[in-house]
């Protein structure tokens, strides 16, 4: 593993970042120093390089962060793709906003670290640096942060200190939380490719027949059922990056409660609509605002991120459930 990882940096440092220099170089112009005043580290969503999921970018800035806070460095972000965050959410305690124009892109005067393949040893994040830094990373390394730096972040604790929903998104959240009520669970399936929906990149096949897909569905629609039981009088949010399932279960259960809208995985998409952005937000808002938070998971399936991540933000038990 050891060597595994030796050679992962040494590609990043000796390939993929001096490519990604040149890269910027040859669209932004050749300059071999710009001054800085400030040296912040900006997390980068530029679409320069695939970024993973919501949640992927998410776990990645959030582990920059931390260790921007632990060294005392301006923290910034950088994310327009595959669009601008700024419009769905804004600084809450701490002003994270940069435009592009306002970075250093001078040849010796900034540094890319594209710490991707890095998870098992993230090291090169948490070392002191004197010139603006760009980090790409799409992973939760804050319990290796906090080792090394003797600190005791919580993630969803920093995800708060940085964001809240703007007021344009807000109009959505409160409609929708109108709908459903204050007292309600939540719900979340991925099931890639396995139904058909082919959102995603080649992780899992889809499955062969249709008696197979249905036989899925019919037993995640029977642990929805099992879950709901559980928990009487309580409404039910259900929020799948599958709109055959969804589809589906509307058909099952038309109780359950469904953000309007498409779901796109924004890495494979390549671009989304305002209303596609707008059901991911509120998906996951309305998921942190649950009473308790459940993931189904079913073999060939992925245990996601989303509704657990979702849960750190507001603080809500998290359950992940075989069926």
């Amino acid at each position: 593993m050891l060597r595994r990882d030796f050679f992962v940096k040494l590609i990043d440092c000796c390939y993929r970042e001096p490519l990604m220099k040149f890269r910027i170089m040859k669209e932004k112009g050749f300059s071999l120093y710009r001054t800085s005043n400030t040296y912040p580290f900006v997390f980068m969503v530029d679409g320069r390089i695939p970024h993973g999921g919501m949640f992927d970018r998410l776990k990645g800035l959030i582990t920059v962060f931390a260790v921007s806070k632990a060294l005392g460095k301006p923290f910034r972000l950088n994310w327009s793709y595959p669009f601008v965050l700024s419009k769905y959410l804004e600084p809450n305690k701490y002003d994270w906003i940069i435009d592009e124009s306002q970075m250093n892109f001078g040849l010796l005067s900034y540094k890319n670290i594209i710490a991707y393949g890095e998870i098992v040893n993230p090291s090169r994040l948490c070392k002191k640096r004197s010139s603006e830094t760009h980090f790409y990373y799409g992973y939760d390394s804050l319990d290796k942060v906090n080792a090394h730096f003797g600190t005791d972040y919580k993630w969803g604790e920093l995800y708060r200190e940085l964001f809240r929903p703007t007021t344009y998104l807000q109009r959505y959240l409160e409609r929708y939380r109108t709908e459903i009520g204050d007292c309600y669970i939540a719900i979340h399936t991925r099931f890639m490719n396995l139904l058909g929906d082919k959102t995603e990149t080649a992780v899992n096949p889809e499955l062969d027949s249709d008696s197979q897909k249905n036989a899925l569905v019919a037993s995640a629609v029977n642990a929805i059922k099992k879950i709901s039981s559980q928990h009487f009088g309580m409404n039910v949010l259900i929020a799948s990056d599958s709109m055959v399932f969804i589809e589906k279960i509307k058909k099952a259960m038309p109780d359950v409660y469904i953000v309007p809208g498409t779901v796109k995985h924004i890495d494979t998409a390549g671009e989304t609509d305002d209303s596609e952005n707008i059901k991911m937000f509120t998906d996951y808002y309305l998921i942190s605002g649950a009473q308790k938070v459940y993931s189904l998971w079913h073999e060939g399936m992925w245990k996601s991120a989303f509704p657990e991540y979702a849960a750190r933000i507001g603080n809500v038990s998290f359950e992940r459930v075989e069926f």
